[in-house]
This record gives structure tokens, sequence and C-alpha cells, in this order.
């Protein structure tokens, strides 16, 4: 929740702040999808159906990442320029 007395410059670092951490957590969520599928590409008979859904997943998230990304260099590009 946003400080009540909280001024433009420190609300788009706080959301800026808080997009990193969102970037972080969506990685982390990544890394442990790719873990499960190399888990059941392992098994002696992988299930096909759930590791292409897996993979679905994982293209998901990298997508948000990526547009994540991109949303959170336009914010710090308006922070530098107006903070």
């Amino acid at each position: 929740m946003a400080p009540v007395n909280e001024g433009p410059c420190q609300m788009m670092r706080r959301l800026a702040k808080e997009q990193r951490a969102e970037i972080g957590r969506t990685e982390k969520r990544v890394d442990e999808l790719r873990t499960k599928i190399d888990a059941l590409q392992a098994q002696p008979a992988p299930d096909a159906a759930a590791i292409a859904a897996l993979r679905q997943a994982v293209e998901t998230l990298e997508k948000k990442v990526e547009d994540d990304r991109l949303s959170l260099s336009t914010l710090e590009d308006v922070i530098t320029e107006n903070c």
C-alpha cells in the first residue's frame, strides 16, 4: 500500500522496485518449471502432455518477463528524466 504522503517520484521508484521483485519471482518460477520438465523427461515413460503444458507455461512466463522488463525500462527512463 502506498504511503499517504508519497510524491510522484517516490511512487515511481516504489513501483520500479516492486516490478523488479515481480520479475525475479517470475524468473524463479520459470526455473522451477524447467526443473520439472527435466525431471519428467528423465522418467522412463515421460508424460508428453504434461511436458507440453509445462513448456507452454514457461513460454508464457518468459513473454511476461520480457514485457515486464520493457515496462520497467520505460519506468526507469521516466524516473531518470523527471526525478
